[in-house]
């Protein structure tokens, strides 16, 4: 299993960033695959700790027991990308209120991250 495998078939997953002093730390997110691309979202805004850290780097890894999934991310921007992951967030977590909205709002699309294997 890899990187995107990962983050597709998990509920909820479980994302790996870094500490200034090089700790790593574990934060439970939600995250979708769309056409073979894996994305995340921060429902938090800016006070995102994780987010934060991650958009410092430009790294991150994704933790499923004892093995990780490292990627680099980058901001997506483009409407029409951001639509379908908004798709992809609702038909993954249907049924899970108020997160799925939560995810889902305008304000919450600009902290989308598109997540790159390496």
């Amino acid at each position: 299993m890899g990187a995107v495998e990962y983050v597709g078939e998990t509920d909820t997953i479980r994302i790996v960033t870094e500490t200034r002093d090089g700790r790593e730390l574990i934060t439970p997110i939600w995250g979708v695959v769309v056409d073979g691309v894996p994305y995340i979202r921060n429902g938090y805004g800016e006070k995102s700790k994780w987010y934060a850290r991650a958009w410092r780097s430009g790294r991150v890894a994704f933790a499923d027991g004892s093995a990780r999934y490292p990627a680099t991310i980058e901001r997506v921007d483009d409407a029409t990308e951001l639509d379908r992951v908004d798709t992809a967030y609702t038909a993954k977590y249907r049924g899970q209120e108020p997160g799925v909205t939560d995810v889902n709002a305008p304000a919450v699309r600009a902290y989308t991250l598109r997540v790159i294997p390496v």
